[in-house]
């Protein structure tokens, strides 16, 4: 389906409950008392309440009263909708989904819903178009509609006048459609720039236009789009959108994915392209709370628990989002003025709507549940399925209902219960609400919105009417002087800084942004607006060089927001005096790792003189520290010039400064220097940088590792800076500190240093059995890592097995499949000696042989030992863990057998956002983990050590998937069966 393409499959009595386990988000096996649950609950399931039942079963804010618009049959399967200016509704009926029988018709459909009588209720539907396979979007546009169709985009337009499209063209194709008809392009959006902004869906695509034969496919992998309406050009932007896209006034996009409610794309591609030295991959801040902490408040009885049925517990993530679609910042003036700019996001498996309240926070936003306890909307039908809101002319919010007994897709449910479930019923209904204030009248309020001749309406208090507005502008190839003049007044004078931002994003789009109303612009009192001008001054920076004064103004603006875009600004500008500004922002603002990341983002080519600028500034060389310096350092080092290396670490081994900001600056460097794969060679060593001041810098940062008491921050840059020391210089304090009395942190940070040491003799150290044997989960885990990350490792680990230090159990079936497939010749022989046997054995034979321990009377105390011992490294339960793998906390919920099961069995099945990847650099470094970002620069994978990794793409040798999950298999050798009831008595311990 088209809304939110959930994880997790989740149905509970008085309807029961088929889960996937959101620990792994692997669908499970169901167990033989789940079966007979979903027989007895699909011969007693309820029916789907009438729409006067389903309006009587809402939940909703104080103040404020939702309406019946249109409901079936006028309305069926609704999962986008799009207001065009006469008032009138598009449709997109995704009635197919989940899946459309095999050899039927496609029944998706565009329909055109209309108000002829005026009462506030759509009583005319046309169907504009119909054959379509599973459209899940629909935008305005010159008449017509946009609408997403994967592989498709489609533009549909009735030019008769009929109400029927008689054009129909594919403007792009190749979206993927090879996963779920849930993980689909989506969400048409116009965006500030004029273009039709679309979200991946998880998945990628290789992109054409059938207009434009002549161009090359654009291909890519699950990451958010553009495209011009005019042309057709498509490129990948910053985001990765499950189903839900939105601006806001101001520009600031925010789109989101099953368990993350909401997302802020903070930079684009484009941004960090522009420096390839950068080794920063992210575009995405999470704006909401996500995962367990994500919390949810529903009132449908969906997820009651049914007591009767042995081993059938309530959904694991109930409480929570697992849905989460449709994200919304809405501006509509038909609410509460508490409402305007609050974002809205849908949560269909739990039949809510959420409100939450934006905070500032640095370059970007935090947000939290406006009330705690209670949704915006909530319903206890259990058939309420919200997949999509909207503004419409009224002001008012406007709700898709796609109305299904079951909105998960078969695809995550296991295969044997998928005949019990019913996924059609609901297919032939649909309901859309309108929520507005309590005292507003029943007919909505408000006529269509704005005529061709736009440009006043972008003064009006309400979101649409803007929107629309500055829609049909972009429309308006009659750009003439008047309309031109009309904007810039509204640009300097309107009351409104919504209507000001919405003037200069016309101008702009239109390229009649004048410097003098820019420079007016960056005057306003209002620092959103400010924000909005310094963006587009970076865009027309080019043909207006005396913005540059201005953009010096604007890094001293005292809004974060403000700095952040002249930062951006500044970027692609090549003349040197705007470092300084760059500097000034970087002081100022060097711990907000966005605008770090868009400060060096500009330098590219230019650290040396970036450094200098710095420096130059009123006590610029004391107040720079840490974070900042370790990047400038990194990008020295990447860049690899001699002389700029040196003389950036020449003053950094002088004198007694303090160690805390010198060395995460010699770190920078000597991870820069470390880098580079093809430049590799052209670089000069560390040692002979600094020489003999080096090594008395070394003894220094030794004393200050070894340091009890120094801050665990200053420890832990000087343990990671003795990984580029000499072996002899360096290895004997890292073993002292890899003991169990050490910080954990401490003893990670010296594992990862003798990675970096890159001795075999590193291995034997790891590996001396009194030191394995104290090791933690997470320094196992991590020690692990090292030993599997270069072919001189691998052999000491080969070496510790075959003495029995280390089990073969103890690596994960992705670390196994790595060396099993490994480049080197030498490491495929040892990994088939090692682990052939174990790769052989029957996963399912040990689960079947341990089912038994359900029978053992569990100690959840003893339980929370196995868990610290054995699970801790990646997973968090109650707070304590790692943040490697999902939140175990709600999985006391899953039936035991369910649990065991992927315990045991953890490659049953591995959803294609969980399957490990493995990293070869140029220099035969492996790093295997999970794919959490990327760029067309670089990507980051996070290690079952709970450390994220970035590599450069040009620095790469490889990046293969393995297709199986990071948990290793053969925890049973560590668990017996009695400590296993203990587990799984601590995992199903209800809180106390």
């Amino acid at each position: 389906m088209v809304h939110p393409g959930r994880f997790f499959f989740r149905r509970v009595l008085p309807r029961a409950v088929a889960t996937s386990w959101s620990a792994l988000a692997l669908p499970f096996a169901l167990t033989l008392a789940l079966t007979l649950a979903l027989a007895l609950a699909a011969a007693d399931a309820p029916r789907a309440l009438s729409p006067a039942e389903s309006l009587a079963a809402f939940q909703l804010e104080p103040g404020l009263k939702i309406e019946l618009v249109a409901a079936e049959p006028l309305v069926v399967a609704p999962a986008a909708f799009a207001f065009d200016e006469r008032g009138r509704l598009y449709v997109a009926e995704n009635r197919d989904y989940p899946d459309a029988p095999s050899g039927a018709a496609p029944q998706g459909r565009i329909v055109l819903l209309e108000d002829t009588d005026g009462d506030g209720r759509f009583d005319k539907r046309t169907e504009f178009a119909t054959g379509l396979t599973y459209p899940n979007g629909v935008a305005c546009w010159r008449g017509g509609v946009f609408v997403t169709c994967a592989p498709d985009i489609l533009f549909l337009k009735d030019t008769d006048g009929d109400g029927v499209a008689d054009e129909r063209r594919v403007v792009l194709t190749g979206f993927d459609t090879s996963k779920s008809t849930q993980l689909r392009a989506s969400h048409p959006t116009l965006g500030p720039d004029g273009k039709f902004y679309v979200t991946c869906g998880l998945a990628g695509g290789k992109i054409t236009s059938p207009a434009h034969p002549e161009r090359a496919a654009v291909n890519f992998s699950a990451s958010d789009g553009r495209f011009d309406p005019a042309t057709f050009v498509f490129e990948t932007t910053g985001g990765r959108g499950q189903f839900g896209l939105s601006f806001d006034a101001f520009g600031r996009r925010f789109v989101c994915s099953n368990r993350h409610p909401i997302l802020q794309v903070v930079l684009e591609p484009w941004h960090l392209k522009r420096n390839p030295d950068l080794a920063f991959t992210e575009t995405t801040q999470a704006v909401s709370k996500v995962e367990a902490d994500a919390r949810a408040w529903p009132i449908s009885g969906a997820a009651v628990t049914a007591d009767f049925i042995p081993n059938l517990m309530r959904a694991p993530h109930t409480g929570t989002f697992t849905s989460a679609c449709a994200v919304t910042v809405f501006g509509g003036d038909g609410l509460t003025d508490a409402h305007r700019g609050n974002v809205f996001v849908c949560e269909p498996a739990q039949n809510l709507v959420q409100r939450q309240l934006l905070r500032p926070d640095g370059a970007a936003f935090r947000a939290e549940p406006a009330t705690e306890g209670r949704e915006f909307l909530a319903s206890t039908d259990t058939w309420f399925r919200p997949v999509f809101l909207g503004g419409g002319p009224d002001g008012a919010l406007y709700v898709a209902d796609m109305h299904r007994k079951e909105i998960d897709h078969p695809v995550y449910v296991p295969a044997e219960s998928r005949a019990l479930l019913d996924f059609e019923s609901g297919k032939n209904t649909g309901r859309i609400y309108r929520i507005t204030r309590a005292s507003t009248p029943a007919a909505g309020g408000r006529p269509a919105g704005p005529t061709r001749a736009a440009s006043a309406h972008l003064s009006s208090p309400d979101a649409w009417q803007r929107e629309t507005a500055r829609r049909l502008l972009l429309e308006n190839a009659n750009r003439d002087r008047g309309e031109v003049l009309k904007l810039e007044k509204i640009a300097a004078l309107d009351p409104q800084p919504e209507s000001r931002a919405a003037a200069l994003d016309v101008l702009r789009a239109w390229g009649t942004l004048r410097p003098a109303a820019l420079s007016a612009a960056f005057r306003d009192p209002d620092a959103r607006v400010r924000e909005v001008a310094v963006h587009h001054a970076g865009e027309t920076l080019g043909g207006a060089p005396e913005l540059l004064e201005l953009l010096r103004a604007a890094a001293r603006d005292g809004d974060a927001r403000v700095r952040f875009a002249a930062a951006l600004a500044f970027g692609p500008v090549r003349d040197a005096t705007v470092l300084p500004g760059l500097a000034a922002i970087a002081l100022r603002d060097g711990d907000d790792r966005w605008t770090r990341a868009a400060v060096l983002s500009g330098v590219g080519g230019r650290a040396a003189e970036f450094q200098s600028a710095l420096r130059a500034l009123p006590d610029g060389a004391a107040r720079t520290r840490g974070a900042l310096l370790r990047d400038i350092g990194k990008l020295l080092g990447t860049a690899g010039d001699p002389k700029a290396c040196g003389d950036f670490l020449a003053p950094l081994l002088r004198g007694d400064a303090d160690l805390a900001w010198r060395v995460p600056a010699v770190l920078g460097l000597a991870e820069g220097l470390a880098g580079g794969g093809a430049t590799r060679a052209r670089k000069p060593a560390l040692a002979t940088l600094g020489g003999e001041a080096l090594a008395a810098f070394f003894v220094s940062t030794a004393a200050r590792a070894a340091d009890a008491s120094a801050t665990s921050a200053d420890r832990l840059a000087a343990v990671a800076l003795l990984g580029f020391g000499g072996y002899e210089t360096s290895a004997p304090l890292l073993a002292q500190l890899l003991d169990a009395r050490q910080p954990p942190d401490v003893q990670l940070a010296s594992v990862r240093a003798l990675e970096r040491l890159a001795d075999p003799r590193g291995a034997e150290v790891l590996t001396a059995p009194a030191t394995w044997a104290q090791f933690s989960p997470a320094v196992r885990e991590a020690a692990i890592a090292t030993l599997t990350s270069r072919p001189p490792l691998i052999a000491g680990l080969f070496a510790a097995i075959a003495r029995g230090t280390v089990a073969p159990g103890e690596l994960s079936s992705a670390r196994r499949a790595q060396l099993l497939k490994h480049a080197d010749a030498t490491v495929r022989a040892g990994a088939e000696k090692v682990f052939r046997a174990l790769e052989g054995g029957d996963r399912m034979a040990v689960y079947q042989g341990y089912r038994d321990c359900l029978d053992l009377p569990g100690d959840a105390a003893r339980g929370r030992e196995v868990f610290l011992r054995a699970c801790s490294a990646c997973h968090t339960h109650r707070g304590a863990g790692g943040k490697v793998g999902p939140d175990l906390t709600g999985l006391r919920n899953q039936p035991a057998t369910a649990i065991l099961l992927h315990i045991l069995v953890p490659n049953y099945e591995v959803a294609p956002a969980y399957q490990a990847m493995t990293a070869t650099a140029r220099d035969g470094r492996a790093v295997t983990g999970w794919l959490v970002a990327e760029t067309d620069a670089g990507v980051t994978l996070r290690t079952a050590a709970g450390v994220e990794e970035t590599l450069l793409r040009r620095d790469l040798a490889t990046l293969v998937a393995s297709g199986v999950s990071l948990m290793p298999d053969g925890l049973e050798q560590a668990v017996p069966k009695p400590a296993m009831a203990d587990l799984l008595a601590y995992l199903k311990e209800a809180p106390r």
